[in-house]
């Protein structure tokens, strides 16, 4: 009980120290608001990319694909049942292929640019 008492007054300074940094910090991102709105919202807009890129990933509609080269030629695969989707000699392709094999199905791959990654 008394080790507890005598850490009771550090954690209290803590606390109090967190706050006034929090609201120190929030009075810092409001003035820089308020000087220069343009700069603020750039920088919100460059990181809504970086967090959009980041958060973005496979839909949950979507069936993932797993692809294996041989030769020329790019095979197609489900990546959770093994299934055969599709073959064609490049990425894009074999995904086009496998939507149209599939009606209703979509189909995600890691590696295609944003406009072609679901088919």
């Amino acid at each position: 009980m008394d080790m507890l008492m005598d850490f009771l007054p550090y954690v209290a300074v803590a606390v109090i120290f967190y706050t006034i940094g929090k609201n120190v910090a929030t009075m810092r991102i409001m003035n820089n608001l308020v000087r220069d709105p343009d700069g603020m919202i750039t920088m919100i807009g460059k990181l809504k990319e970086i967090m959009g890129s980041e958060a973005e990933g496979m839909p949950e509609d979507a069936h993932e694909v797993q692809t294996e080269q041989q030769g020329s030629q790019i095979y197609a695969y489900d990546k959770h049942t093994g299934e055969f989707l599709a073959q064609a000699d490049t990425l894009h392709s074999v995904m086009v292929l496998a939507a149209k094999r599939f009606p209703g199905k979509k189909f995600w791959h890691p590696e295609l640019k944003q406009d072609h990654q679901t088919a």
